[in-house]
């Protein structure tokens, strides 16, 4: 490296630098330079087919350990998995077989975690991720309490207290492979929405419902992504016909949720400082559709009838475990309610009001508790299950779900990726109150719990932007 008299005076900065005193503060620039470049750390290696190099930024990336690719070995793993989790194998309870993937990649992370000391993902040191498996440990302390003062069954132990495992190895897989690149989120999703199009099409659909049980999740994800590319007025109107679609085909729930959609991008399309006074509004407007259409869904005899045995269902199912929680909110009923009399009792509710609503079909109270699905709804199973500290993840889950619901909708700025992010955290909302937690509901909540943890670290870019 080469100065000159002339170059050192002709600089405003420091034209009273001696030529030694200018080497020295330039040998420092480029060594300040050179630490910039994050270089790779000898014997770490990860699934992006490479070496695990630091992140740039410890706070708040998104993985920018490496130049994030389309694809690699961490999208082929989320593809897989996602693909997978459709079918289940009989193990321990119903595990998808897409879990036993996620059961691997937890796995390495616990391994580079041991062996370096660190952890292998930005997404894995987000604080709300240690409150989430902290709420685990807690819940599952609070089950295993249970079974034993309740002297549950030793299968419907294992059922309860492997659940509880599960559920915290997806969330820590799907933590670490969503921290590998921006692209794995959308690889997973796709490989889902294959694996129950692929499902349907190899075993049929459950009680035949093709559209609610096979093709209507992975159409409404399909239109919403092809409508984001083009603009959040586009992605209102389609999710206003796919909600009137959805109710047209009895898939009440999610064409609501669709509905909520419209309502949210609507407010999305407002300024942020304006967005507060708009909601209510939208909000309003989107309840009266709602219930245009749902009225004009049960005009229908065989309409009707669907949708009046499904209220029953589901209204005895969430009045049974609501009852199992008040009789004991502390200690709960056991795993499996395999020691009480829960499952009697919804038998007896929904019989008393399937009578009362005149709708046919259901079993009654002498049925087999073995014969029983699952009670619909996470937070109350889990409230039932393991008392008011057995509902411990569920609680602070709920209460990241609303808080990033809340901030991709009235705080930030329109983004593509936002209406397939929203219309997820409002799917997983609705499950958290009204879908069994079992099955591939697990990794549905790892998805989730994923996306909650994105938005996080988008949340921290864009300060450290403006900052």
């Amino acid at each position: 490296m080469h100065f000159s008299h002339s170059s050192l005076k002709a600089n405003p900065v420091a034209p009273d630098l001696s030529i030694p005193e200018a080497l020295r503060r330039a040998r420092g620039g480029e060594r300040s330079r050179t630490t910039q470049e994050p270089e790779p750390v000898a014997g770490r290696a990860g699934f992006s087919g490479g070496r695990l190099r630091k992140p740039a930024q410890r706070s708040g990336s998104t993985f920018q350990s490496e130049a994030p690719r389309a694809f690699g070995p961490a999208a082929f793993l989320a593809l897989a998995s996602g693909l997978l989790t459709a079918f289940t194998v009989s193990l321990v309870g119903e595990m998808p077989v897409g879990e036993l993937i996620l059961l691997g990649v937890a796995g390495w992370v616990v391994l580079c975690a041991i062996v370096h000391r660190d952890l292998p993902g930005p997404l894995l040191e987000r604080r709300f991720l240690f409150l989430l498996l902290g709420a685990q440990c807690i819940a599952l302390l609070a089950y295993m309490l249970s079974d034993f003062y309740r002297h549950s069954a030793p299968h419907d132990m294992a059922r309860g207290w492997a659940r509880m495992v599960l559920l915290a190895i997806d969330v820590i897989a799907m933590a670490y492979l969503l921290g590998r690149s921006r692209f794995i989120f959308a690889w997973f999703l796709a490989g889902q929405l294959v694996g129950d199009i692929a499902a349907s099409l190899l075993f049929g659909a459950l009680f035949g419902d093709v559209w609610k049980f096979g093709y209507g999740i992975p159409v409404t994800y399909a239109v919403l992504a092809a409508a984001s590319s083009v603009g959040p007025l586009t992605v209102l109107l389609a999710a206003g016909g796919l909600g009137a679609l959805h109710f047209a085909l009895d898939f009440r729930s999610v064409g609501a949720l669709c509905l909520l959609l419209a309502g949210a991008t609507g407010v999305q399309m407002i300024p942020p400082r304006l967005r507060l006074w708009a909601l209510p509004c939208c909000a309003l407007a989107t309840i009266v559709i709602a219930a245009g259409l749902f009225a004009r869904m049960r005009t229908g005899d065989d309409m009707a009838h669907r949708g009046s045995r499904s209220d029953v269902d589901r209204a005895a199912m969430l009045q049974a475990a609501s009852e199992a929680f008040v009789e004991s909110p502390l200690i709960g009923q056991g795993s499996w309610f395999s020691r009480s009399k829960v499952y009697d009792n919804l038998l007896q509710i929904r019989y008393d009001l399937a009578t009362e609503a005149g709708v046919g079909g259901f079993v009654g109270p002498n049925e087999e508790p073995e014969n029983v699905a699952a009670l619909h709804s996470q937070l109350l199973v889990t409230l039932a299950e393991g008392g008011i500290f057995g509902a411990s993840f569920f609680l602070v889950y709920g209460a990241g779900l609303a808080w990033a619901l809340w901030n991709l909708v009235m705080v930030q700025a329109w983004q593509r990726t936002q209406p397939v992010r929203v219309f997820l955290l409002l799917l997983a909302g609705w499950n958290l109150f009204m879908s069994p937690f079992s099955g591939a509901h697990r990794v549905y909540i790892a998805l989730a719990v994923g996306v909650i943890l994105l938005v996080q670290s988008d949340n921290a870019n864009s300060r450290e932007a403006t900052a």
